[in-house]
């Protein structure tokens, strides 16, 4: 027999814990960044909107991190603390993924720091719309100061489809980080920061947009990127192994664009077959990884790229990269003679 009085307790029960969700849940991964900290952290609790929780992932910083993380959780409720052994960034936005509650989810790396309207302008760009995410600008300070090179989106602001941003996104209009944008939460279900890689973001953002149905796009800026010689991504580019990480997040999206969007590998083309010629003369060049240039190769092989939907002077270089390697890498020598041409390496994210 049915129990209408144990349905009506178990929907006010789901109703309760649905008004005690806060509205936007911020995701902080913590390792090595004790200098900054205190600014991130600074800047998320003097917003003009207050209903969100800030969950702080303490990914087996120091001592001091840990002390500081400690201390702004005691002082303020809607912090969220976890420690966890060092995993790595994607492990640690990973965690905050599976601990916070919000309708909508955003991010901020502390290195960085945010504009005091940062959630409220950033949350009425999607409720106001409709939207599914939104995105907003950001600006590459010069130390810590909030003055410096503002990175605007390639598109005018509006309403686009999920189709279309994830286009746009391919083609480079719409930058690929994960922080300056906000999230319908369940966007995130069953997506995850591969862990142990680097230029993470580009690893999962176009799988989140494809899920969207619609994308807001304003030109606030409202996120401010601040520089470390210690981050990953300084590391990265000291040691060459961003171009290797920039060819396996680009293999990704190819694969996931053969799988569920082929229509849009002609659009990933170019970038793809740029992404493959800058790896490969970094293998020849730098490294000298010649197994990391034969498998780059091969698979290039595999994936078939159109020449038809590439750049002129990517198509040869590309050519080169796929049948002759004493032929590349003449031509790789003679690129920083032709840069007026416009053949330099294309690092659009």
């Amino acid at each position: 027999m049915r129990d209408e009085r144990g349905i009506g307790v178990e929907a006010d029960r789901v109703a309760a814990e649905d008004s005690l969700r806060p509205e936007i849940s911020i995701i902080v991964p913590v390792y090595h960044v004790e200098k900054t900290l205190t600014r991130a952290l600074d800047s998320l609790l003097g917003q003009t909107f207050s209903d969100f929780e800030i969950v702080l992932v303490n990914d087996g910083g120091t001592p001091e991190e840990t002390a500081i993380c400690e201390e702004y959780a005691r002082k303020d409720a809607r912090i969220v603390y976890a420690f966890q052994e060092n995993q790595g960034l994607s492990a640690a936005r990973n965690t905050g993924l599976r601990l916070c509650r919000g309708r909508w989810v955003m991010f901020l790396d502390t290195d960085d720091w945010v504009h005091k309207e940062f959630c409220e302008k950033a949350l009425d760009s999607v409720i106001s719309t409709g939207a599914d995410i939104g995105v907003f600008d950001l600006l590459y300070a010069n130390g810590d100061t909030e003055e410096g090179l503002p990175h605007r989106s390639k598109l005018a602001e509006g309403v686009y489809s999920g189709c279309r941003a994830l286009e746009e996104r391919i083609r480079g209009n719409i930058v690929g980080y994960v922080w300056n944008k906000i999230y319908r939460r369940e966007l995130w279900d069953a997506v995850e920061f591969p862990v142990g890689e680097i230029w993470e973001d580009d690893a999962v953002l176009h799988e989140v947009l494809d899920k969207a149905e619609k994308v807001a796009i304003i030109h606030d800026i409202l996120y401010f990127k601040g520089y470390r010689e210690e981050s990953i991504t300084a590391q990265a580019s000291r040691d060459a192994s961003n171009t290797y990480w920039l060819f396996v997040q680009r293999r990704r999206r190819w694969e996931y664009l053969e799988q569920h969007r082929p229509e849009l590998l002609p659009v990933a083309t170019q970038n793809t077959a740029m992404t493959l010629v800058v790896y490969g003369r970094t293998c020849l060049f730098t490294t000298r990884d010649l197994q990391g240039f034969s498998e780059a190769r091969q698979w290039a092989r595999q994936a078939g790229l159109s020449s038809r939907e590439m750049k002129w002077h990517t198509a040869i270089r590309y050519w080169a990269f796929l049948h002759s390697k004493p032929l590349f890498r003449l031509l790789e020598h003679a690129v920083p003679l032709l840069k007026g041409a416009g053949i330099q390496p294309d690092y659009r994210r």
